[in-house]
């Protein structure tokens, strides 16, 4: 374990939004605590901190409207849950039905999505609740009702933060954003100075990267967007909305090249210092996002783009020196990818420079038009019929085989914990609950991190108590641990474990003498539990990755399908509706996200590795289509670009058959595309040799337009060719392979 890095990563988490995520909890249910214990009625408060307890998981980041259907479902689900398991744990033959159709039910809430998934959390968590029966004096009814009354507490503080302080957290996100864009500008650098042996690693990294990014786009969509109720009018929001849009470019800009990587490094083996200018840009670039990034979080406000205006200028200059000196006909072909690779660039450097005068004072762009309708095109919607539960009723289905496995393995927990009386049996069934998640990866990686938090959280509960015996202390330590146990409870859960641990020891300190006792009960449960959902989702019906990443896959090449035809569009007619070519761009990046991280899940899973490499190879042939689809699309946005030809057309025509796994004609389709290949041949033939009868006339300087045409038919037909060939490749591996 790299001791600074974990230490940074809780500094760092201290100033994001979940810290007053975890503050907003602890204030809802110490508040209850403080005020039932000054009139001596804790009976009251504490069932309501448990209300706050079950309704606070579905209050993550969102719209309000959506936060607050959240919480409210989860409110009811939490009384309905401890009405119905409170009164039948009066009696162990009634209890143990009514816990499995509790569970089971439960549970399939999840289909529904994310948001519905915590809500389902709630309601498993009240259940097993009820086993706690931490306020005996409260009949089941009078407990149910209070833990409504936290949880409607609960969603009104957190609806009274959130109009309070409503900016914070949007630009929490932003700059997360920048930071993570930054990263990706960083790791992209090292394809131009890396041997081809590392680009597999490299390629994991930035669709890791990108696959994080998406989930902070997705947030930052729905702030942006479904919380305006007049959109277009609000200067402030319509600004962050400007500032996001140029955010999502400057990725696409970032995954964009001109050229394959192998095939850059071999066009510049003798030019090296001139891609180490375009690194040294890069860099640049990056660390104005990051400074950016800084002033989201108010930090600093130190943004000055002098030294990478500079650095552009001299690129420039670098290329202008090249031309001239360049070895005429034989690096041509250099000399045009090195020229669109710094019009990628510096189209990213106009998007910073746009940022930073946005951030300075409201420009409007009056090429900004995106009305209510088609801004809801971009927010992602889930359906909540009756016909996706019932569904999802078939073996096949993977929460249907989750929730049958979490109500057998809690069925399992309950027997133990009577069997051998355990002091808090319930624990058990509460970490089995944490722990467990529909796929082998997600809870093995779960069961490491809850066993190592909670060792390490009770060492040092051992310690405290050993050294202090002070009441008011350890009161002041359950405050503080609950704080930084909810705020860590997204992001690294090996630490909010910990403080978890900490936070349940100080809080019998405070009941019982006996904390020593309850230490050891604490670590025992929690192993007991943690080894139930371990040996649960690995034996009983489980769901591995390798059989349903085939999904993924396809749903990833649909989406670049959707994607390369709006380029297409927008290439044949420019008026097409760049709204069109954005949403199509934002479904093919979660798309490529979801299927990097099944596939990071598949990679932890002890079956797959007979699958792994060519799997592996899937993900990175749609990655690579991507980049290069982004590249085209990006110089055509950006440019000036002659009429789409037919040939054009017939390379994506082609294309999108191989990708759809057509059963049309090769030979026909081939000589086609042997046509197109001649016609971009033969153009770009004749516009060298246009070229070559200028020079002769004594035309040392190329004219805009030729060097236009030049550049167009370069990185159009390169792009055309990579696709093709990307598209092939994907086409025989799914024939040759079970992926």
């Amino acid at each position: 374990m790299n001791l600074r890095k974990e230490i940074s990563s809780f500094f760092s988490l201290l100033k994001a939004a979940d810290y007053s995520k975890g503050f907003r909890f602890a204030l809802a249910a110490v508040l209850p605590l403080l005020v039932t214990g000054y009139f001596d009625r804790l009976s009251i408060g504490i069932p309501m901190a448990v209300g706050v307890l079950l309704s606070s998981p579905s209050d993550v980041p969102g719209s309000i409207r959506r936060r607050v259907i959240g919480v409210s479902f989860s409110v009811l689900i939490a009384v309905v849950g401890s009405l119905l398991a409170g009164y039948a744990a009066v009696n162990s033959f009634f209890f143990v039905p009514v816990l499995i159709i509790l569970m089971f039910s439960f549970s399939m809430i999840s289909v529904y999505g994310f948001r519905a998934s915590l809500i389902s959390f709630s309601g498993l968590f009240a259940v097993v609740l009820s086993l706690a029966n931490v306020t005996a004096e409260n009949s089941v009814l009078e407990r149910a009702l209070l833990i409504g009354a936290g949880g409607l507490w609960y969603l009104g503080l957190t609806a009274l933060l959130h109009y309070l302080n409503r900016k914070r957290e949007t630009d929490q996100l932003l700059s997360e954003a920048f930071d993570l864009t930054a990263d990706y500008l960083e790791v992209r650098n090292r394809f131009f100075k890396s041997p081809p042996s590392e680009a597999d690693e490299i390629q994991k990294e930035l669709v890791s990267l990108q696959t994080l990014l998406n989930e902070k786009h997705e947030t930052l969509r729905e702030l942006l967007i479904s919380g305006r109720r007049n959109f277009g009018r609000s200067g402030v929001v319509r600004r962050k909305l400007l500032i996001f849009m140029d955010l999502v470019d400057i990725l696409e800009l970032g995954m964009a090249n001109p050229v394959k990587n192998d095939k850059m490094q071999q066009l510049f083996k003798n030019h090296k210092e001139r891609l180490e200018l375009v690194v040294e840009w890069n860099s640049l670039m990056a660390e104005e996002l990051r400074k950016i990034g800084r002033i989201w979080k108010q930090e600093k406000n130190d943004l000055t783009l002098e030294k990478l205006a500079a650095h552009r200028q001299k690129v420039w200059k670098n290329f202008s020196d090249f031309e001239k000196e360049a070895d005429l006909p034989k690096e041509r072909e250099t000399l045009l990818v090195y020229r669109n690779l710094l019009v990628f660039k510096d189209r990213q450097n106009q998007k910073i420079n746009s940022i930073r005068r946005l951030l300075h004072e409201y420009v409007d762009k009056k090429d900004f038009k995106l009305n209510p309708q088609e801004a809801v095109k971009f927010l992602s919607t889930q359906d909540y019929d009756l016909k996706t539960f019932q569904d999802n009723l078939d073996i096949k289905s993977p929460i249907f085989r989750h929730s049958l496995r979490l109500t057998v393995v809690l069925v399992v927990g309950f027997f133990i914990g009577r069997i051998f009386e355990f002091q808090n049996s319930y624990w058990i069934l509460l970490t089995t609950l944490v722990i467990m998640r529909p796929g082998y990866a997600l809870t093995r990686d779960r069961y490491k991190q809850r066993l190592y938090g909670t060792l390490i959280g009770g060492a040092i509960a051992v310690t405290i108590v050993l050294l202090v015996q002070n009441k008011t202390v350890y009161g002041i330590f359950a405050i503080i641990t609950l704080v930084l146990a909810f705020s860590m409870i997204q992001k690294n859960y090996k630490t909010a474990a910990a403080f978890i641990t900490l936070n349940v020891v100080f809080v019998y300190s405070l009941l019982r003498p006996d904390v020593l006792d309850v230490i050891k009960f604490r670590m025992l449960d929690t192993l007991v539990g943690a080894v139930l959902a371990f040996l649960g989702n690995k034996f009983l019906w489980p769901t591995w990755e390798y059989h349903t990443i085939h999904n993924y896959i396809q749903d990833s090449i649909k989406a670049n399908v959707a994607f390369l035809k709006e380029i297409e569009s927008y290439y044949v007619d420019r008026s097409t509706s760049a709204s069109a070519y954005r949403l199509a761009r934002k479904k093919a990046f979660l798309a490529i996200g979801d299927l990097n991280a099944a596939f990071q899940r598949m990679a932890q899973e002890p079956k797959s590795g007979e699958e792994l490499s060519e799997t592996f190879r899937m993900v990175s042939l749609n990655q690579e289509f991507l980049n290069s689809a982004a590249s085209l699309g990006t110089f055509i946005r950006s440019q000036a670009t002659t009429k789409a030809s037919s040939h054009f057309l017939t390379y994506m025509r082609a294309i999108q058959e191989n990708l759809k796994q057509t059963q049309n004609s090769i030979e026909v389709q081939q000589q086609d595309l042997e046509a197109a290949d001649n016609y971009y041949r033969e153009l770009y033939q004749a516009l060298v040799d246009q070229r070559m009868n200028e020079k002769a006339e004594g035309k040392e300087a190329i004219s805009e337009e030729l060097r236009s045409q030049l550049q167009e038919v370069q990185l159009v037909n390169e792009q055309l060719k990579w696709l093709h060939e990307w598209s092939l490749n994907i086409k025989e591996l799914q024939k040759s392979t079970k992926v």
